[in-house]
């Protein structure tokens, strides 16, 4: 039986791509709401969203890492199955 593994791989390589597509959306929103916060007058108001916002930035870091991770693991596979392919021709 013959599979093609890119075709097993590439939809989910698609997903990472659109979850880091979204993330990036939500990244722009994020720094546009920020940038409208610190116009805020009140310093407790202020102090309290830039470091709601620092948090947040480290959470999408750290989602954004684990995304890059996950393709960089499926691109892996996908090589190694295409070399063990290969070699069996």
């Amino acid at each position: 039986m013959d599979i093609d593994i890119g075709a097993v791989l590439d939809p989910f390589k698609r997903h990472v791509i659109d979850i880091k597509d979204v993330l990036a959306h939500a990244r722009y929103r994020y720094d546009g709401l920020e940038l409208i916060l610190e116009g805020v007058e009140d310093s407790k108001i202020r102090g309290a969203s830039q470091e709601i916002f620092a948090l947040a930035g480290e959470k999408m870091n750290v989602v954004d890492d684990m995304l890059d991770e996950l393709y960089r693991q499926l691109s892996e596979v996908d090589r190694m199955l295409e070399t063990y392919e290969s070699k069996q021709e």
